[in-house]
């Protein structure tokens, strides 16, 4: 059965043309003036709402990028992201102001900073104490919206400040108009707005007030909001782009709820649905439940920042792993504490596992602990049980951090959905806890 051809569209150009004809020709030259006026106001108003977008945008963004220790290291890689967003955005390019060392990262980048943007930067971090994001100071005279953007850096020492200039329209003036030209316009006006009011009510008055009641709604927090509109034109196209962007926008509002806060990494709910949709797909794949062996008696040891440190050491290891020897679409997750998902392809997993384990035991272990404990290769705890037993304290060895990665494959067998899939990782993970040090398995 052969689908059905779309109609063929019709420029909203063409059917206004239509309309208008003779009198909008005889309007122009009486109300141009105005007419040039209002458009400027109405762009300078639509730059505002796109500021807004782009600050938001670039605010979220740069608020995980300065957490990151690796961007800090890395200013080339820094500095070409942060002209990748300005060029995305339309906004001059992107300077960042430490405030610790009182100087930009990037000192070449124009304009340069000056008092007014300092005093911006007090505001923006006032700003932040009461709630706002950031704080946006109005440059009338060179016409620009500029906002300052306070950000937290990978500890909490380290204070940065993002400054977004994104330039307003330039508005000309109205032309000077005599009472008889106002008399003339108001009647042409009057004439040609009862010919093609009617005509347009339908077409583009109805569309646009249900784009923007639905505008409103997102606003608000309602994500998803959908319209129907069937004009076969440009509005047409107008409102299936507008419920492209409000079922992205949900999507991204899901993703960011989900994500772990510790490692940004995909929650729960991201690991349910990337499972289940490769199941789905029947797609081949090897799922690794990772996770640290004694990593309690370790955060008791060392304490809970110590222990969120193993955490964030031993993502960014999984990253590393998958980005240099996995595909471009394996997965990581972040289930909580200790615990990760790992979705690579079958020819791809025992290399990732293998390189995991090199790597925490060799670098991530020897940065957690001691050099003391290192060298000796073992801490001493306090044996609670005898201690609740008998009331004598006694110190047993507990061996160092290891990594274990239980893996499961459907390479030669088929999972039934997300729960049967996890069921036979949390079986695998049996098997890789009965080895002490660091190891993983692939059960097929």
């Amino acid at each position: 059965m052969t689908a059905a051809p779309e109609p063929k569209k019709t420029s909203l150009f063409s059917r206004i043309m239509i309309r208008l004809t003779l009198p909008l020709l005889l309007l122009s030259a009486v109300f141009t003036g105005t007419q040039q006026t209002n458009q400027m106001n109405a762009m300078n108003e639509f730059y505002k709402i796109e500021s807004r977008y782009a600050f938001d945008s670039i605010q979220k963004a740069l608020s995980i990028e300065m957490k990151n220790e690796k961007s800090l290291t890395d200013l080339q890689t820094l500095g070409a992201k942060l002209e990748t967003m300005s060029q995305f955005h339309h906004v001059a390019p992107l300077q960042i102001f430490d405030l610790l060392d009182r100087k930009p990262l990037f000192v070449h980048v124009e304009p340069q900073w000056i008092p007014l943007d300092h005093q911006g930067i007090e505001e923006s971090l006032y700003q932040k104490q009461l709630g706002n994001p950031y704080h946006v100071r109005v440059d009338k005279k060179a016409r620009k919206l500029i906002a300052y953007i306070p950000l937290e850096g990978p500890s909490e020492a380290q204070i940065f400040a993002a400054r977004v200039i994104v330039p307003l329209a330039s508005v000309k003036g109205a032309l000077n108009q005599s009472a008889w030209t106002l008399a003339l316009m108001i009647f042409f006006i009057t004439l040609t707005g009862i010919y093609i009011g009617r005509g347009l009510a339908q077409s583009i008055i109805k569309p646009i007030r249900t784009l923007n009641e639905a505008t409103r709604e997102i606003v608000k927090g309602h994500l998803g909001k959908s319209v129907d509109i069937r004009t076969g034109d440009e509005i047409q196209t107008l409102g299936e782009t507008f419920n492209h962007m409000s079922d992205s926008l949900q999507a991204m509002q899901q993703r960011a709820e989900d994500a772990n806060p510790l490692t940004q990494l995909p929650g729960n709910q991201g690991i349910f649905h990337e499972l289940s949709k490769r199941i789905h797909e029947r797609q081949k794949f090897v799922l690794f439940h990772t996770d640290l062996d004694r990593f309690k008696i370790f955060n008791d040891h060392y304490g809970l920042a110590r222990g969120d440190e193993a955490i964030k050491k031993t993502a960014r290891l999984l990253k590393q792993a998958v980005d240099e020897l996995g595909a471009p679409d394996d997965f990581i997750g972040h289930q909580g504490g200790d615990d990760f998902i790992v979705v690579t392809r079958p020819n791809h997993a025992k290399e990732v596992a293998e390189h995991v384990i090199k790597h925490f035991d060799g670098e991530v272990v020897k940065s957690l602990y001691r050099k003391e404990d290192y060298e000796r290769g073992y801490t001493l705890e306090v044996d609670r049980r005898r201690l609740a037993e008998t009331g004598e304290e006694q110190l047993v060895k507990f061996s160092l951090l290891p990594i274990s990665l239980a893996g499961v494959s459907n390479a030669k067998r088929d999972f039934a959905d997300y729960f049967e899939c996890m069921s036979s990782a949390v079986e695998a993970k049996k098997e890789a806890k009965k080895v002490v040090t660091s190891s993983y398995v692939i059960r097929e």
